[in-house]
């Protein structure tokens, strides 16, 4: 089932002049007791705030840590539609997105700014409508190659066609949008998935829509920090859309956390993410059951179109012994026989391996799970001396170790893993030894 991520832009010079003026009215609290504070707030915004901002200098950090953030993803089996709004702040967000989805690998990746992605308001300065930048004008000042350009009105006029004043009532265009952005995903494949990027209070507006709640009141409810990422899956039999993820920004340090932090929303309230389970199968002789065969025949299919069509003469044959001895973890969805992903855990090399997670279940912790339940059984050996004397690379108590693809490295260092010694090559393939740092 196609996913659909809706990313915030980045700060822009509007979000971070609003917090500066707020300081110079003595500080949010101020502002927040006082309604004449507020109001001076308002006007002072509304007078010094520019039509179509660039990005501030922490905008730009957090672009592109959410653009190294994606590049650190293996995607490359992903039909990826990245969708931005005409305006600078979403477009300068959205160019190190496109770098990261190619630095991740994604083959079959489609670029396309849609006119009518703007944010709620349209685009205006002092009370009044401006037209906005043509597409060619856009192309020109941004490095993003587009693919194709939706609702323009026309090559010669500028993106915002109102009629002299801002846009009053955001409600109709959401509805449009949400009709073109179900098309869109209805067209995909089950991996593939559209990425959006444009702004906090038309998001807010689609979201309530595309999940069937009441518009009243979504802004309050659906707030997202600069490059926050919500995350919905299309259910096609039912065409209904599934909340997986909501305003997540695991990409940012908490100094650069700016417009809404996750734990301050509303959406956790009214909006459950799916319960994971992680079942644990091997050999008898280690206190597994063993793996259901129409299980098993599942996860041998990804294994081999996800990792094992990327080395050189390597199938299931090469893994039948250490098949038989490993313990696999399997993530399902509660209820649900359908695996989002494996791991094995090899007690006589202490070695994580064969980790995969299906592309249309990937950035929902589902990975950081499976190491965590690899980490466990791990400790428990360790604690129990079934694990002990030397390791493979001679450890008097070995750690957990990991052989992982280069490009799979920055997601093992989230996971508490730590590089020892340099790169080297395997069945094609460039890799790095990894052991973990703790055991836990």
């Amino acid at each position: 089932m196609p996913l659909l991520q809706l990313v915030r832009h980045a700060e822009s010079a509007n979000n971070a002049l609003y917090n500066e003026i707020i300081s110079e009215c003595g500080g949010a609290a101020a502002v927040a007791s006082d309604p004449s504070l507020q109001r001076r707030v308002d006007e002072e915004e509304a007078r010094r705030r520019s039509s179509d901002p660039p990005l501030s200098a922490r905008g730009l950090e957090q672009a592109a840590r959410y653009g190294e953030h994606l590049a650190g993803e293996n995607l490359d089996c992903a039909s990826t539609l990245l969708v931005c709004s005409p305006m600078r702040r979403a477009l300068l967000t959205a160019a190190p997105i496109a770098r990261g989805l190619k630095g991740a690998g994604v083959a079959n990746l489609r670029v396309e700014c849609h006119a009518q992605y703007f944010e709620a308001g349209g685009c205006h300065e002092g009370g009044r409508a401006l037209p906005g930048r043509t597409f060619q004008q856009i192309c020109g000042d941004h490095p993003l190659d587009f693919d194709a350009a939706e609702c323009f009105p026309s090559p010669d006029r500028g993106w915002y066609s109102a009629a002299g004043a801002p846009e009053s009532d955001a409600q109709p265009r959401a509805e449009r949008m949400c009709l073109w952005i179900t098309e869109r995903l209805a067209a995909l494949p089950d991996t593939g998935r559209v990425i959006m990027v444009g702004h906090g209070a038309f998001m807010a507006r689609l979201l309530a829509r595309l999940v069937g709640l009441p518009c009243a009141g979504a802004a309050a409810l659906f707030v997202h920090a600069n490059t926050g990422v919500s995350t919905l899956r299309l259910v096609r039999r039912k065409g209904s859309f599934l909340v997986l993820g909501l305003n997540q920004t695991p990409h940012l340090t908490p100094q650069l956390l700016t417009g809404a932090h996750p734990a301050e929303d509303g959406w956790a309230a009214a909006l459950r993410a799916p319960a994971w389970v992680v079942r644990r199968y091997g050999p008898e002789a280690v206190g597994c059951y063993p793996m259901p065969t129409g299980l098993r025949r599942q996860l041998l299919e990804a294994r081999r179109r996800l990792l094992w069509a990327h080395e050189s003469g390597v199938g299931a044959s090469a893994y039948e012994e250490s098949d038989a001895r490993s313990v696999t973890f399997v993530c399902v969805l509660e209820g649900s026989e359908t695996p989002a992903g494996q791991v094995q855990y090899d007690p006589s090399t202490r070695r994580l391996r064969q980790m995969v997670v299906l592309p249309q279940f990937r950035k929902l912790g589902i990975g950081c799970a499976l190491v965590r339940a690899v980490a466990s059984i791990h400790a428990e050996k360790v604690a129990g001396g079934s694990v002990n004397g030397p390791g493979a690379e001679g450890d008097a108590s070995p750690p957990l170790r990991v052989h992982a693809w280069q490009r799979s490295e920055a997601f093992y260092t989230r996971c508490g893993f730590a590089r020892e010694g340099d790169p080297y090559e395997s069945n094609g393939v460039r890799c790095v030894r990894m052991a973990y740092a703790t055991l836990e």
